[in-house]
């Protein structure tokens, strides 16, 4: 999902990639919690044990909107060669006014996210936690329309990239193309779909203040 931290370009507006507008930086809110200069498996599963909060929440991550939300992706070694149809679901919270938390159950146990947006460089920035301890990091700038485009980075295998581009078509609802690249060629090509379907449940949201 993307972040509403600039207008929509005004009407007339040309779609191609060139005319697209990349937001303006914004002053950071007071008493934000710092972002750490290394996120770690231990950072990430801290800030998801505490209790979803929505106060004084940032306005560049409300996109994210918490609660329970379904995943579907299409995906296939290039665009129109879709092969596999890929649907599950994860939960999104809002933790310390700057953080998104996300877990994804899949068959190895669970995915683990965390979005926040970083004012010093005006991107946003995404790290993942794998079911077998593996750690992934996304960089992404948002422009017009809606869109953030995130790009792989520190990755181990240098060779390896990923990019996904996503745009909040709607309250609640989110588009994505992804893409995985080796050696500079394409490997993979995924179409990606978001929509929210529930509240969290209070019941989940006092468990993992324990």
């Amino acid at each position: 999902a993307s972040n509403d931290s600039s207008k929509p370009s005004p009407k007339g507006q040309p779609k191609s990639e060139e005319s697209k507008m990349e937001s303006k930086a914004k002053p950071e809110p007071k008493g934000l919690p710092p972002i750490p200069q290394t996120v770690t498996a231990e950072f990430i599963m801290g800030v998801w044990a505490k209790p979803h909060d929505e106060r004084d929440f940032i306005e560049e991550l409300k996109d994210y909107r918490p609660g329970i939300w379904k995943f579907v992706r299409n995906i296939g070694p290039r665009k129109g060669e879709l092969v596999e149809r890929l649907e599950s679901s994860f939960k999104f919270k809002w933790v310390d006014r700057r953080f998104v938390v996300q877990k994804v159950p899949n068959d190895n146990g669970a995915h683990y996210s965390v979005i926040t947006y970083d004012y010093d460089t005006d991107r946003y920035r995404w790290w993942q936690l794998m079911p077998d301890g593996g750690l992934g990091e996304m960089s992404g700038k948002r422009y017009w329309r809606d869109l953030v485009d995130w790009k792989s980075v520190n990755l181990p295998d240098e060779a390896t990239q990923f990019r996904l581009r996503q745009t909040a078509s709607g309250e609640g609802t989110f588009k994505g193309i992804f893409e995985v690249k080796q050696g500079g060629d394409l490997v993979a090509y995924a179409e990606d779909e978001g929509t929210w379907v529930a509240e969290l449940e209070q019941t989940e949201e006092a468990s993992e203040e324990k």
